[in-house]
């Protein structure tokens, strides 16, 4: 599924595969709002999502279907963020007791950190990192594979101007609703692949995501599995509240079975709760592409 968001004259395009979305949304006073979207299937074998190698398969393809999509907007130029699947992004958590503070130093300290798990040289990915006391989150994305997107833009008149992952953007769209937990899980769950994302004392210390989506058989298990996990690492934090985001999944059922596994509190996210759309329009689907839309602003 691809889908995007226009807010304040940014254009964003957002990759989960299986199908091609392009939505326009306009922000003014109060909520932004999606005004228009197109949509297309977009066929196996042009996309194909790998944290080692580039994405797209089928270049011609992938800009025809673009450019049908975007002309169909009344798009053909301008500045686009990305949004590119959870699944080429690498995620580290690093002691880093002691490291200078300066980011070059912080930088070169994760590179040679890195050098052994990493499943490519750290010298060719796009580094960011938070720092959360002595422990700093790493994230790591392939330099080709950013250019590979990057350059498919490009040659049609595009100016890339950010590139974010669906659930790290989720977490910072629904930021404003946690409230004073300083302990807490949110899962956010896709047609092809889920995230978790632990926070311990207002800090991330743990993210999880893998391609097992919402028909997939397997997800409760997963779920359960990585909280399962975390907890037997950390038996000290104990977690009492999950935020949950499904898109257009059954977040009834999902919550159920997470309240019930882990006695936890399930609170639903609803991203009409953040945007507003035309009355025939669900906007809950478009969480992803609004997500980074209203980070890019």
């Amino acid at each position: 599924m691809k889908r995007g968001v226009r807010i304040r004259g940014v254009r964003i395009i957002c990759s989960v595969f299986q199908k091609h979305w392009q939505v326009r949304a306009s922000a003014g006073r109060g909520s932004p709002t999606i005004e228009g979207y197109a949509e297309w299937p977009l066929p196996e074998g042009i996309l194909l999502p790998s944290y080692t190698k580039e994405n797209i398969a089928d270049m011609k393809g992938f800009q025809d279907l673009l450019k049908l999509t975007l002309g169909t907007a009344g798009i053909s130029s301008g500045d686009i963020s990305l949004s590119i699947p959870d699944q080429v992004v690498k995620v580290s958590f690093i002691e880093a007791k002691g490291v200078p503070k300066n980011r070059n130093e912080v930088l070169k300290f994760i590179k040679w950190k890195s050098k052994r798990s990493l499943p490519y040289d750290p010298e060719v990915a796009k580094i960011d990192y938070q720092l959360m006391g002595d422990t700093a989150m790493a994230v790591f994305i392939k330099d080709d594979i950013v250019s590979n997107y990057e350059d498919a833009l490009r040659s049609m008149s595009f100016r890339p101007k950010s590139v974010s992952t669906p659930s790290l953007n989720l977490f910072n769209l629904f930021s404003g609703k946690f409230g004073g937990h300083k302990e807490f899980a949110l899962i956010s769950v896709m047609e092809d692949h889920f995230a978790v994302t632990i926070v311990r004392d207002d800090y991330i210390d743990f993210y999880r995501s893998t391609d097992v989506g919402y028909g997939d058989d397997r997800l409760m298990q997963e779920i359960n599995s990585s909280i399962l996990f975390y907890a037997n690492e950390n038996p000290d934090v104990i977690l009492k509240t999950v935020f949950l985001y499904t898109g257009t999944g059954d977040s009834k059922v999902l919550a159920t079975h997470l309240s019930d596994s882990t006695g936890m509190k399930v609170e639903t996210l609803r991203l009409a709760e953040i945007i507003k759309g035309p009355a025939d329009v669900d906007v809950e689907p478009y969480g992803p592409a609004v997500a980074a839309a209203l980070g890019s602003r």
